[in-house]
């Protein structure tokens, strides 16, 4: 049956979400995904059946609690500058590029060594991180769930 009359769908800005946090500590600027439970953790391409949702905007440790005590807010569209993994040299040839996880804040172009393939985002440069070692900033958008 069609609307006849006004209907609240309770609008929120989907740039930035709340999630459910895993019995682990992340850290602010830590790629995560949720697991097969649903539940919020650090992306690792060593863990199966991860999601990609973006990248936490706080640190949060519920390393101590049961999953679901804590939540930690999300954003899922942008670029951010995350570091090159070891096996990994960026190059201004790489713009336009996918990159997959490797670690929550490492990332690589190849497939090579990885036990999950996680698609996080597209290279748009090569930058240095905050932390001052060789990175690449990705757009995530289009690539978060």
């Amino acid at each position: 049956m069609a609307l006849s009359k006004a209907f609240e769908t309770y609008e929120r800005p989907g740039l930035v979400v709340s999630y459910k946090v895993s019995n682990v500590k992340i850290y602010k600027g830590a790629n995560v995904g949720v697991n097969s439970s649903g539940y919020l953790v650090p992306m690792s391409h060593a863990t199966a059946s991860l999601k990609y949702v973006g990248v936490a905007n706080e640190a949060v440790d519920n390393s101590a609690g049961a999953a679901g005590d804590k939540s930690i807010n999300v954003t899922k569209s942008g670029s951010f500058v995350f570091k090159a993994a070891a096996s990994y040299t960026p190059a201004i040839t790489d713009l336009g590029k996918e990159v997959y996880a490797n670690t929550d804040w490492e990332v690589q172009t190849s497939t090579v060594g990885l036990t999950n393939q996680y698609k996080l985002g597209t290279i748009v440069n090569v930058e240095t991180t905050s932390t001052g070692v060789s990175g690449v900033r990705i757009r995530i958008d289009n690539y978060s769930v």
